[in-house]
């Protein structure tokens, strides 16, 4: 099955990991490639991040590798306060497909939320991709705003990040968990990436995830396969699973040949296709 990765990393230095290298085990975007060839990757969106220090220059990074290679959709890396209209305009013209935000808390929601309201009209004339890598607390700021990114498509990542767990949680435990997320369900330029699994267990090797089972099961019945994405959240996926164990996240067993492949690939390829 041919697939598109929705949500990866690659940074010119190494994802550090949790042993202070890449898990990788070598230069990153010589393994992905490797790895896109072995599993049929024939797109995917690489998301940014210059959060911390030893990111910085990552944007510049991803440009240049998109310049060069075709399958790449690069996201540049944005603070929760964004940038001026300017700046949306260089990055548009270095080949960015759209923008990553990573707000953890209420107060970076907010200030998304406000810059958003006025970068709307250029992100929309863009039909750019938004990722969000937001907490549930955080995703319950965001509903005005990304009612107005309607041109964009709009995706959370790692299952709007519901936290790890012990135990499989109850139903109700994780309808109410998620439900500032799945709130945003009526929004139908909104999606969620079936992405980083291992950041729901705990602890987070315990493969496959049982615990993510329910989220998943939720996020089916609210937002349909036509707007869940997989992604293998390379390289920091490999701290915790193998990449072959991320091709098939827990929870999508019972999808029919059509959904899956929407999943694992044709729901990313029409977004981008909308650009």
């Amino acid at each position: 099955m041919p697939r598109a990765d929705a949500h990866l990393h690659l940074f010119a230095d190494g994802y550090p990991g949790r042993y202070g290298r890449s898990p990788a085990g070598g230069d990153e975007f010589a393994v992905y490639q490797t790895l896109r060839r072995e599993h049929d990757i024939d797109r995917a969106l690489v998301v940014g991040y210059e959060g911390a220090p030893e990111f910085a220059g990552n944007n510049s990074h991803l440009a240049r590798l998109a310049a060069e290679h075709d399958w790449i959709a690069p996201l540049a890396y944005l603070p929760a306060t964004g940038t001026d209209r300017r700046g949306l305009d260089r990055l548009r013209s270095a080949g960015f497909a759209g923008v990553a935000a990573y707000l953890p808390d209420p107060a970076s929601a907010d200030a998304f939320a406000d810059w958003a309201a006025t970068a709307g009209g250029s992100l929309n004339d863009a039909a750019a991709v938004v990722s969000l890598n937001a907490t549930p607390e955080a995703a319950g700021r965001l509903g005005r705003a990304l009612a107005a990114l309607d041109g964009c498509a709009v995706l959370f990542s790692h299952l709007g990040l519901p936290g790890r767990h012990a135990a499989v949680p109850t139903p109700e435990g994780v309808a109410g968990r998620l439900a500032p997320l799945t709130d945003l369900a009526r929004l139908p330029h909104v999606g969620v990436k079936v992405s980083g699994l291992y950041a729901v267990s705990d602890p987070a090797d315990a493969y496959p995830h049982a615990a993510a089972r329910p989220f998943v099961d939720l996020l089916l019945d609210r937002f349909g396969p036509a707007r869940l994405y997989w992604g293998s959240d390379f390289s920091p996926s490999l701290d915790h699973v193998s990449f072959a164990q991320t091709l098939n996240p827990v929870g999508l067993d019972g999808l029919s040949a059509a959904e899956a492949a929407d999943v694992h690939g044709g729901n990313l390829r029409r977004a981008l296709g909308r650009r």
